[in-house]
């Protein structure tokens, strides 16, 4: 017979279907039914059995019930999870057609990094903020990284379907080399990264003092080291560079309007260069130009005397402004006028007269001129006489304390000393002795009047350049031209000879030659150059007030190197032209006499106020060789003073340059230079009144046209680095006054050449 054998659950798979589950399952199942519909399943095994056939198997039938609970059981344990996992392999199969490898089934996809698209790596933004986009896995969220380290993220958003994100209005600081990083959320191995050129737009601040008021200045802030430009709406521009911390101030020039206007700027840098920020957005400023009137000055009055502390001040003035009171060139206090009056206190001026002013500087930054000035004494109060029995001393008590209070050392003058008897004076008498010991003050970083004497030219509005040229040509008309024909007259007057004949010191017995041999006095040629210096700038401090404070010793340091400067510019330039263009030999001589005529101006400055003072500063001059003195001289003259007035051009436009001076070495910087605009301008236009052996004596026997030129640009230079001073005048009236002393002296200079020249000849 046959023999049939069946294993042990589960019966073996031989369909083809290498594990796959879902097939192999589905057979095991049709063949569980099949055995069951025939009742039941055998299982035999190999028996020896005794009492039949030899290898005939015996067979033993088990009862249906069982095998139907054990493929229940088995459906249960691997019929339900199969289903579990044949549903998502079935969707992600649509065929039936089984996959070549099954070893990467269950591994997800690589993740795609992000990347940066937008701006591009190495370009250029022009404001400060941008949009920034780029790609990525669709679905993930991204960073986007600030640039400063310690700070949140600028943004964050989703890849779309698409694979697109985008962060728009995102705020870049300005640099060469800004970093754009992004980064996928939970990922930080997944990120891109490059970096642009970011210039934001610069801040328009305001005018002058910050507000929206101004005088044609306009600050803001911008990137360090930037050129700044600055339009109005209606056209006008100014450029300025930005200083080291950012901040940056222009003026407008002459011909703008005032009232309303909206304000921009943009910025260019080195790194941005040839490309500009975007412009900023537009500020509203009011442009205010005129110059406020003089404040009052109602107390002290003329005469009076002020104690050297809390000492009082009060008037008048345009409501808003900032009044400041000047003694001499201490700036004693400040205060802001309120319904349409002021009034400080301070202290801090040392004993002596001084000239008390007062100016005020209105909202928009406008600086009025001075109030008149009114002369007051400043010193210790002079105490009562002990036996005084005047309606303010009271009669001595008891009670009376030994010493007064310490409030009452610094009581004014009118109060008195305290109670006094006739025969033995009370102590308090002798107490303001006390206040002379106490230290003046002011020390090495004080500013003194030099520091701020010459305003810079677009920081002046009541220059007028107008007035300026007018009162050139009155000095040419007035002055150069008929001082020279006055000595023209006394030289042919006197034929030639000097007009003060010198005579001896000792008598006219002496003899002129008492040695065989001249005696030399050896001199240090340096040595005379720095005594003459040093004279010099003591001739020119004292051209304003001068106090027993430390600052003007560092004053006096300071006017001594801007001769220098002035000096050394009035001579290397000729003797360059001459060695350099002529191959002329040139050589500095020494001329004492210019001591006097420092000394004239210095002593003309401080005897009439002028302030800027009219100074002079050359002490020698530049000559050619004798052979070739006459062709020369002239042009050599007409370089010398057009180099004295290009530095003082060039000094001038400094000012505007120099921080404030509130320091030792700031406050020495702004006095070097307004003493060398001073100087260079001053000694240019005296030199070239063509009298003596002056310049414009060289210039103009050279080329009249050339001397005109010269004279008119030089004394209009002048007129406008005085023009304080000048408006002074005319607000006083003493500026018509010097028009009709120049016309007098005219009068006098044209009626005495007249004469000379054509009714004398005519007597002979």
């Amino acid at each position: 017979m046959f023999q049939r054998q069946y294993a042990l659950w589960p019966p073996p798979i031989t369909n083809g279907c290498r594990r796959r589950l879902i097939g192999c399952r589905t057979l095991t199942f049709a063949a569980l039914a099949r055995e069951m519909v025939t009742g039941g399943i055998m299982f035999g095994t190999r028996m020896a059995g005794s009492g039949g056939t030899p290898g005939r198997r015996r067979r033993r039938w088990m009862p249906g019930p069982l095998p139907l609970f054990v493929a229940l059981v088995g459906l249960l344990l691997l019929g339900v999870p199969g289903a579990a996992f044949a549903e998502p392999a079935a969707a992600a199969t649509p065929t039936p057609t089984p996959t070549p490898t099954s070893e990467r089934d269950g591994m997800a996809a690589p993740a795609n990094a992000p990347a940066i698209v937008g701006p591009p790596p190495g370009s250029f933004v022009g404001s400060g903020t941008t949009t920034v986009s780029g790609t990525g896995e669709a679905g993930r969220e991204i960073q986007l990284l600030s640039p400063v380290d310690g700070q949140d993220p600028l943004c964050f958003a989703v890849v779309d379907g698409a694979g697109q994100w985008s962060c728009a209005a995102v705020s870049l600081p300005s640099g060469p080399s800004v970093p754009l990083r992004v980064v996928v959320t939970g990922a930080a191995d997944l990120t891109d990264e490059h970096t642009i050129a970011v210039l934001s737009a610069p801040r328009v601040t305001g005018g002058p003092t910050g507000g929206s008021l101004t005088n044609g200045t306009v600050r803001g802030t911008g990137y360090p080291g930037a050129s700044v430009v600055v339009t109005v709406s209606d056209g006008p521009r100014c450029t300025a560079t930005a200083d080291a911390s950012g901040n940056w101030s222009c003026t407008f020039a002459d011909g703008l309007a005032g009232g309303q206007a909206e304000v921009s700027a943009s910025q260019q840098t080195s790194y941005s260069n040839p490309s500009w920020s975007n412009s900023s957005a537009p500020v509203d400023l009011v442009f205010d130009l005129d110059r406020p009137a003089p404040p009052t000055l109602t107390t002290p009055v003329s005469g009076a005397q002020l104690p050297l502390t809390d000492a009082g001040y009060t008037g008048t003035g345009e409501e808003g402004a900032t009044v400041t009171v000047f003694a001499g060139s201490y700036s004693v206090c400040s205060a802001v006028v309120a319904s349409g009056s002021w009034s400080c206190s301070a202290g801090g001026v040392a004993a002596g007269t001084f000239r008390v002013i007062a100016v005020q500087l209105d909202l928009a930054g406008n600086l009025s001129p001075g109030s008149p000035g009114v002369d007051v004494r400043y010193g210790v109060p002079t105490p009562a006489p002990s036996g005084s029995t005047g309606p303010e001393a009271t009669a001595p008590s008891a009670d009376a304390p030994a010493a007064p209070p310490p409030a009452e050392e610094s009581a004014p003058a009118e109060a008195p000393p305290g109670p006094a008897a006739p025969a033995s004076p009370a102590p308090q008498a002798d107490r303001p002795a006390v206040a002379l010991a106490t230290p003046l003050p002011g020390g090495w970083n004080d500013p003194t009047r030099f520091a701020t004497a010459v305003l810079p030219p677009w920081s002046t509005p009541d220059l007028s350049w107008f007035q300026a040229v007018l009162l050139a040509l009155g000095a040419l008309l007035l002055l150069c031209i008929p001082a020279r024909l006055l000595a023209g007259t006394v030289f042919r007057a006197t034929d030639g000879r000097p007009l003060w004949q010198s005579m001896p010191i000792a008598g006219r017995n002496r003899t002129r030659e008492e040695f065989e041999t001249v005696p030399e006095l050896p001199l240090n040629r340096w040595l005379v150059a720095g005594a003459a210096v040093l004279a010099a700038a003591t001739l020119v401090m004292l051209s304003g007030p001068v106090t027993s404070q430390p600052a003007y010793l560092r004053l006096l340091l300071a006017v001594a190197l801007a001769l220098l400067i002035v000096n050394a510019v009035g001579a290397l330039v000729p003797l360059w032209w001459s060695s350099r263009v002529w191959r002329t030999k040139a050589s500095v001589t020494f001329l004492p006499r210019y001591l006097l005529l420092v000394a004239l101006t210095a002593l003309a400055s401080r005897a009439f106020d002028v302030h800027p003072a009219l100074v002079f500063g050359l002490l020698g001059s530049v000559t050619v060789a004798p052979e070739v003195l006459t062709p020369r001289r002239g042009p050599l003259a007409a370089i010398r003073a057009g180099s004295l007035i290009g530095l003082a051009v060039v000094g001038w436009l400094t000012l505007g340059l120099l921080p404030a001076a509130d320091g030792f070495l700031s406050a020495l910087a702004a006095e070097i230079i307004n003493s060398v605009v001073l100087a260079a301008i001053g000694s240019a236009a005296l030199v070239l009144i063509p009298i003596g052996r002056t310049s414009g004596r060289s210039i103009l026997a050279w080329s009249p046209p050339i001397w005109a030129c010269l004279t008119v640009l030089a004394f209009t230079i002048m007129f406008g680095v005085l023009s304080p001073a000048v408006e002074l005048w005319h607000e006083g009236g003493s500026l018509s006054l010097w028009w009709v002393a120049g016309t007098l002296f005219a009068a006098v200079s044209i009626g005495a050449w007249v004469w000379q020249r054509f009714v004398t000849p005519a007597r002979v």
